[in-house]
C-alpha cells in the first residue's frame, strides 16, 4: 500500500497511485432479516495519527488495534499502532511503536498470547526510500518482541490462527505466507486450483471459526474462500468477483463475512451470511479522500457485540456499525423531468436509501394512452446510477431517448434494497412539438488570406440534432450553381436544447483576395433548417508578397525589373551669396576672386 510513489503537491503529499475498478451489482432476493447501520451511540472513534488502515479486534479483551501509517505524513514522521478500549478510549499502553521508521499498514491479534503482529511497509518518497518491510510482535501491554522481514507487500489486513501463526498476503509473490511466532516461514498458500488461476495481488486475509481462509485478490478483483485440507488449503468458492474488493473481515460467532469494496471515489461494505448469500450493503460514501490514494478502509468484526469497524484513511477516525433486526425500506418520489425535448427527456426523482445500497433502481415510462389502458405493463425502463446508498435524500436522474414528439408520457421510479422495495406515484410530462431547427448565419471572423472562422447560431427546438454543418463556396461558383459543390465543415459544438446555441467552424485552403458565400444547415428529428447566406472576402495579396501582381516595367516588358537599392542622397554644397558693393566701390577680380574695390576718381587738368 505504501509502496506507491508519493509526490509533493500544493504543500501536501499525495500518492499518485489510484485504484479504479468497475462495479457490477447482483440483485439478490429482498432480505427482511438483520443488517447493519452506523452505531446509534458512537458512530465514530477519533484517532491520533494519520492514514489509519489495518484494524484488528481482540475477541477476548475486547480491545481494538489500528495500524496508522504516520503521525505527520507531511514530514514523514513514523506511524504507530493504537490500542483502544471497545468504547474507543485509548488504553494506558497505547500507542505501540518500535522507535524506528515505522509505517504501520496492517495488524492482527495473536489469539494465543493476546499480543499483536504489526506489519510495516516501505516505499519511495520525495526524500528517498523510507521505511522497512518488517513484521513486529508486541505484547498486549505494548512491549516489543521478535520481528522478521518478509518481502515488501501492499498487505493491509493480516490474520492469525489459533496456533498463533500469522497469515501474510504477499502481493510481490502472489501468495499467502504463513509464519510462526518466531518468524519462520511454515507454508505458502497459492490458488492454482482457483478459477482464473493463482493469486495476482493478494492484499487482505481473514479466518473464520472453522479455519476457512478468505483472500482479497485485488489484482484479479475477487474474494476467494479456501478450505483447510491435509495441512494446506484448497479452493472452495468465489465469494465476490468484479466488485472492487479491498478489505475483508469475519464475525467468528455467526460466520457473517464483510467485504469492503472501493468503487472509484465511493466505498461501501457488502455483508454475506455464512452460506455466502448477500444480506446487506451499507456504509456508502462515508470515507474521506486520503493523502495516500492507494490507502483504503479496512475492516474488523466484534463477534460479541456484532459490530463492524471500518478505518477511514482520509478522516483519522474509525467508523462503527451495529447490527439491526431489520433493514429499513427506501423511499422514492419522482419530480418534473428536466430538460424535456422532442424525442428525449431526463427523468428525475428523489430517493432515500436509508444507508443501504439500492439493489434495484429504475424508472418506468410509457405514453399516456398506453398508461390509461395498461398501467406500466408495457413500460420501458431506464436504470439509475450505480451505488446509490446514502443515508439522506438523494436526487438521481436518467436520460431516456426514442420518445415521440408532441406526446404525453407517464413515469415512475421503483427502488429496492435488502429491506424491501418501494415505488413512487406517477408523474406526467409532454414532449415538445416536432419542429425543425432554427438556423441563423452570423458574420465570419478571424479572416486571413487563406482561412476564416464561420459563425452561426442554431436553435434545435428541443429536437435531437443529427447533422449540423456549414457550406461555403467562392462567389463565382455561387453565381453559377448556388451551393452545389460547396465545401462542408461540421458545426462545433453540436447544438442541444431549446435555445439558440452559437456554433463555429474553421475553414482553410481558401484563395486570397476572394469573396465567399456561406451558410449553416442543421437537421433534427423533425426536419432541416437552412439559414440565409452571408459573404466574406479573404485578404488580398500585395505586390511585395507576389511579384505577379506588380505593374509591368516601362517599354512594354511584362516582367518587373529587379528591385534596386535607392541611390544615396548627397547633400549639395552651400552656394555663396551674391557679391554686392557699396557706393563708390566696384566688383573686380583680384587674384581670381571677385572683390569690391574703390573707384578712383580722376582729376581734370586745368
Amino acid at each position: 500500500m505504501f509502496s506507491s510513489l508519493i509526490t509533493r503537491r500544493s504543500g501536501s503529499l499525495i500518492a499518485v497511485l489510484s485504484t479504479t475498478v468497475a462495479m457490477t451489482l447482483a440483485a439478490p432476493a429482498a432480505w427482511a432479516g438483520p443488517g447493519y447501520q452506523l452505531d446509534s451511540s458512537d458512530p465514530t472513534i477519533p484517532l491520533a495519527a494519520e492514514i489509519p488502515t489495518g484494524v484488528a479486534f481482540d475477541q477476548s479483551s475486547q480491545e481494538i488495534y489500528i495500524a496508522e501509517l504516520s503521525k505527520d505524513l507531511i514530514n514523514l514522521d513514523p506511524g504507530e499502532v493504537e490500542q483502544l478500549e471497545s468504547d474507543g478510549t485509548p488504553t494506558g499502553s497505547s500507542p505501540f511503536t518500535t522507535g524506528g521508521q515505522d509505517f504501520f499498514a496492517a495488524v492482527a491479534v495473536n489469539p494465543v498470547t493476546q499480543g499483536i503482529y504489526a506489519y510495516q511497509a516501505e516505499g519511495m518518497t520525495p526524500f528517498g526510500q523510507k521505511g522497512t518491510s518488517k513484521m513486529s510482535s508486541f505484547s498486549s501491554s505494548g512491549v516489543l518482541g521478535a520481528s522478521f522481514s518478509p518481502t515488501n507487500s501492499t498487505a493491509t489486513t493480516l490474520a492469525a490462527d489459533s496456533s498463533g501463526r500469522v497469515y501474510f498476503p504477499n502481493s510481490s509473490s502472489g501468495s499467502i505466507q504463513v509464519f510462526n511466532s518466531s518468524g519462520a516461514l511454515e507454508s505458502t498458500i497459492t490458488c492454482g486450483d482457483c478459477p482464473g488461476g493463482d493469486f495476482s495481488e493478494p492484499t487482505a486475509v481473514a479466518l473464520n471459526a472453522a479455519g476457512k481462509l478468505y483472500v482479497v485478490d485485488r489484482g484479479d478483483d475477487r474474494v476467494v474462500e479456501l478450505t483447510p485440507s491435509a495441512g494446506s488449503y484448497t479452493y472452495e468458492s468465489t465469494l465476490q468477483s468484479g466488485g472492487g474488493a479491498a478489505a475483508i473481515a469475519v464475525d467468528s460467532t455467526d460466520g457473517d463475512t464483510f467485504v469492503g469494496d472501493a468503487v472509484g471515489s465511493k466505498y461501501h461494505v457488502v455483508a454475506y451470511d455464512s452460506s455466502g448469500t448477500e444480506l446487506d450493503d451499507f456504509g456508502t460514501g462515508l470515507l474521506h479522500p486520503s493523502l495516500v490514494e492507494a490507502a483504503t478502509g479496512q475492516l474488523a468484526a466484534n463477534a460479541t457485540a456484532h459490530q463492524v469497524y471500518l478505518s477511514d484513511p482520509g478522516g483519522k477516525q474509525l467508523w462503527v456499525f451495529e447490527r439491526i433486526a431489520s433493514i429499513p425500506v427506501p423511499t422514492a418520489a419522482v419530480s418534473t423531468p428536466s430538460p424535456v425535448g422532442q424525442v428525449e427527456a431526463t427523468l428525475s426523482a428523489t430517493v432515500n436509501p436509508k444507508g443501504h445500497v439500492l439493489e434495484t433502481c429504475h424508472f418506468e415510462y410509457t405514453n399516456h394512452a398506453d398508461f390509461l389502458a395498461n398501467g406500466y405493463t408495457n413500460a420501458k425502463t431506464a436504470a439509475c446510477p450505480t451505488l446509490v446508498g446514502e443515508r439522506e435524500n438523494t436526487t438521481i436522474s436518467a436520460a431516456v431517448t426514442g420518445l415521440t414528439a408532441g406526446t404525453t408520457y407517464d413515469y415512475r421510479i421503483q427502488v429496492g434494497n435488502h429491506g424491501g422495495s418501494a415505488e413512487s406515484g406517477p408523474q406526467a410530462f409532454e414532449t415538445l412539438p416536432p419542429l425543425p431547427p432554427e438556423a441563423t448565419t452570423e458574420t465570419a471572423k478571424s479572416i486571413t488570406k487563406t482561412t476564416a472562422t464561420l459563425a452561426a447560431s442554431v436553435n434545435p427546438k428541443g429536437g435531437k440534432i443529427s447533422n449540423c454543418h456549414f457550406e461555403y463556396i467562392d462567389e463565382a461558383g455561387f453565381q453559377k450553381a448556388g451551393f452545389t459543390g460547396a465545401g462542408s465543415k461540421s458545426c462545433s459544438p453540436t447544438p442541444k436544447g431549446n435555445v439558440a446555441i452559437a456554433v463555429t467552424a474553421n475553414v482553410s485552403a481558401l484563395a486570397a483576395g476572394t469573396t465567399y458565400r456561406f451558410r449553416v444547415v442543421a437537421t433534427n428529428n423533425a426536419g432541416t433548417g437552412t439559414a440565409t447566406d452571408k459573404a466574406f472576402a479573404t485578404i488580398a495579396e500585395t505586390c511585395a508578397e507576389n511579384q505577379a501582381l506588380c505593374p509591368p516595367a516601362s517599354g512594354g516588358s511584362s516582367s518587373s525589373p529587379a528591385p534596386t537599392a535607392p541611390a544615396p542622397v548627397v547633400p549639395s554644397a552651400p552656394q555663396p551669396k551674391p557679391l554686392k558693393c557699396r557706393k563708390g566701390f566696384k566688383k573686380k577680380k583680384v587674384r581670381g576672386k571677385l572683390k569690391c574695390v574703390k573707384v578712383k576718381k580722376h582729376r581734370s587738368k586745368s
